[in-house]
């Protein structure tokens, strides 16, 4: 027979395991009874608006609508036992997402949304036995529009003042633009601008047929640029490449013929004879570069030059038989790039006048 302490000892931690057993009973029936009490609970969900569409062959874009108040949340007092209220709000990450043709109309225009109606349908909702006992708002406008596209032509615009030789051409010459159908409607015929900064221009090389890369494109009508995603049209592509040639600042032409005139030394005049060798009496086939504007004025004789062949007392008095023209009266941009030619002549002195033995008698 066991003595009596031991038979204390075992009664002991027999009632312990009991004691023990039933605290943990009574916890795991006290959280049971918890997660299945109906409880509440205040959630924010971010409004996402989504344009979409079942149908393949269109394509929508969707917005608040303008000149409405839009919360882009809503605050949503759920109610539910605390197990499907947990579940619930893992599975709604935070936000709602309104997609048209499903919980928004597929069809151009103003759409009032029922937001109780839509939340009640959402499947972390319903699934999980949770409901809605109120909202911050139980109504949201939306506008929906179709996406659509165009092809419309790019026109490259100079600015003032910048003269070509030659046609401009945009590469490619047409973009596609998608965005809202009332939107491309306002585009339709018009073309899409390609302006290259004079500073863009300032690096070409007049006379050469270069390629600016990289024109940004811009519409002919303002276009708010704040607009949400895919409301705002899209150029694709937004730049092109333009290949134009910058008329030259200067040109170069030909003077034929010009006559060359003597220009004796003050004071020489009457004293001598100058008489230019045969055939160097012009001066032919002369180059010459500057302005094109200038150089037309020579070519249709609005500007007269003078060849020039100057001879000085020294000159005279020397008796030299040749010495390089002068070409004067040029416009000071004008140069001459011909090598002016030395020509020959010759140079006597003019006669003494013989006297009259008649009319020196007194």
């Amino acid at each position: 027979m066991p003595p009596a302490s031991t038979n204390k000892k075992i009664g002991f931690w027999a009632h312990f395991r009991t004691v023990i057993l039933v605290s943990f009973l009574a916890i795991l029936i006290w959280l049971l009874a918890e997660s299945r009490m109906v409880q509440t609970r205040m959630v924010e969900l971010q409004i996402v608006l989504v344009g979409n569409s079942q149908d393949p062959q269109h394509r929508y874009v969707v917005r608040p609508a303008v000149g409405e108040h839009w919360a882009a949340s809503i605050d949503v007092e759920l109610e539910g036992s605390l197990a499907s209220l947990d579940q619930a709000s893992r599975d709604l990450r935070g936000r709602v997402q309104l997609i048209v043709g499903d919980q928004i109309p597929s069809r151009p225009g103003i759409h009032d949304l029922d937001m109780r109606s839509i939340l009640r349908n959402l499947t972390p909702l319903h699934s999980h036995g949770v409901s809605i006992r109120s909202l911050s708002s139980d109504l949201a406008k939306v506008e929906v529009d179709e996406l659509v596209s165009i092809e419309l032509p790019v026109r490259v615009e100079l600015p003032p003042g910048v003269a070509l030789d030659g046609p401009v051409r945009s590469i490619p010459q047409t973009i596609s633009l998608q965005g809202p159908a009332a939107q491309i409607a306002i585009l339709e015929g018009r073309e899409v601008l390609a302006i290259p900064s004079p500073s863009l221009l300032s690096t070409l090389t007049p006379g050469r047929l270069e390629t600016i890369p990289g024109v940004a494109l811009t519409v002919p009508i303002a276009i708010d640029a704040s607009q949400v995603q895919g409301w705002a049209p899209v150029m694709n592509p937004s730049r092109v490449d333009i290949r134009l040639t910058i008329r030259s600042l200067t040109q170069t032409a030909v003077i034929d013929r010009l006559p060359i005139q003597v220009l004796l030394a003050p004071g020489e005049v009457g004293r001598w004879n100058v008489a230019l060798n045969p055939g160097s009496e012009d001066l032919v086939s002369i180059q010459i570069s500057g302005p094109s504007e200038t150089l037309a004025s020579i070519a249709d004789g609005s500007i007269i030059p003078s060849a020039i062949l100057s001879l000085s007392f020294q000159d005279l008095e020397r008796g030299i038989s040749t010495k390089q023209v002068s070409l004067l009266g040029l416009p000071e941009r004008v140069q001459i790039l011909s090598d002016l030619p030395e020509i020959g002549f010759t140079i006597s002195p003019v006669p003494a006048p013989v006297q009259d033995p008649a009319a020196a008698t007194p």
